[in-house]
């Protein structure tokens, strides 16, 4: 939301915990491995501006982000460091990324000559990492003849600067290694390819979040954290299984705006899917799916009232939701309610809404909209 705002719906970001975590992050990696915060999709909700400038003061090296129109973004609000676009570009988003001085991802000759072709245009070189596929079945040049190919091609492209490869882990958050480990030596053998052809690299990387809690030997010289630099774990066997300890650094807040009696066979919200069997104190919040919370759990989740966990009734709707406050009779209006954080003695994480709905934390946290406010607290 542009502006400042008024609502008590908001998300807390605790900057000093974001640090901690990639203080703890960067203790697993090789000395002198550089590191790298990935900041896509919002910074996975947590607003890529302020997060992009705290990974700075936290000593990474690189930022992370999906697509060209991100990485701009972040050029024009002054971010200096480099930034590496993970994701594929058109024609136009070459331009982009040549114009804002971003390191493109190229997992294809096309998108080379893409990159050749605005570099040649605007008269300036442009940085690319090569993208090699080795199991994700994504993006990314996936034979040894097409590598051969594409370096061949690329000697004549002096609009290109190729100064990285990388590729990446499908499954390293799995108890199973063997996949990863294919993939590691496939890296290896690609690697291999490529330097016997005379191509020297400055940044060789493979390790994502999961890569980097679970498979030390797969640093190479640069890593790339996401969700681990936000406090959760890519999966609760990585959880399970960490010589560190992750904290989430957001805490979604939102309040009691009304509180009414209902009674004993009386419904609450759309399709009268809640109804009550007594009399029950029911609070009206203002916060609902339109602001990110996922409609998946009506009558399924709870908020935290009072230190005391109070469940959702009813079907959440667009902008508000109802819980049900029977037993905790300090709650009134204007009480405080957390959605996913602490308080007192309890927690909700985003582990534990997605659980709920069948997804993963990332999709919980990167569905939180912009019109929820992010205040930043060192």
């Amino acid at each position: 939301m542009g502006g400042k705002t008024m609502r008590k719906t908001r998300a807390i970001i605790r900057l000093s915990q974001f640090e901690e975590n990639i203080k703890q992050l960067k203790s697993l990696t090789k000395p002198n491995t550089a590191f790298m915060v990935v900041v896509k999709a919002n910074a996975y909700g947590h607003g890529s501006l302020k997060i992009a400038e705290q990974a700075a003061k936290a000593g990474a090296s690189w930022l992370g982000v999906a697509l060209p129109e991100e990485g701009a973004e972040l050029r024009e609000s002054g971010v200096q460091l480099p930034i590496l676009v993970l994701g594929d570009a058109s024609q136009e988003q070459c331009k982009i990324a040549l114009q804002h001085n971003l390191t493109q991802c190229v997992p294809s000759i096309g998108t080379a000559r893409y990159l050749n072709e605005a570099a040649r245009k605007y008269g300036k070189k442009v940085k690319a990492h090569l993208k090699l596929d080795t199991g994700m079945g994504r993006i990314g040049l996936r034979r040894i003849e097409e590598i051969k190919s594409f370096v061949n091609e690329l000697s004549s492209m002096d609009g290109i600067e190729l100064e990285g490869v990388f590729t990446h882990l499908a499954a390293a958050d799995e108890a199973d290694t063997s996949f990863t480990r294919k993939q590691i030596k496939k890296f290896d053998d690609m690697l291999l390819v490529i330097k016997e052809r005379g191509i020297r690299l400055r940044w060789v990387h493979a390790a994502n979040s999961a890569g980097v809690l679970q498979y030390q030997d797969a640093d190479y010289n640069l890593v790339r954290c996401g969700i681990s630099t936000y406090g959760y774990y890519p999966s609760n066997f990585v959880k399970d299984n960490a010589k560190i300890e992750l904290s989430p650094i957001m805490q979604w807040e939102s309040c009691i705006s009304s509180v009414r009696v209902i009674n004993s066979g009386e419904s609450v919200s759309y399709g009268c899917t809640y109804t009550a069997k007594g009399d029950r104190r029911v609070a009206v919040l203002p916060v609902g799916y339109a602001d990110g919370y996922p409609r998946r759990l009506s009558n399924k989740a709870f908020v935290l009232v009072c230190g005391k966990k109070a469940p959702i009734i009813g079907r959440v709707c667009m902008d508000q939701m109802m819980i049900d406050i029977t037993d905790i009779p300090d709650a009134s209006a204007d009480s405080s309610v957390v959605l996913m954080g602490e308080q007192k003695s309890e927690k909700i994480t985003a582990d534990d809404l997605s659980d709920l709905c069948d997804t993963i934390s990332y999709e919980i946290l990167t569905s939180i909209s912009e019109r929820v406010p992010r205040v930043y607290q060192d």
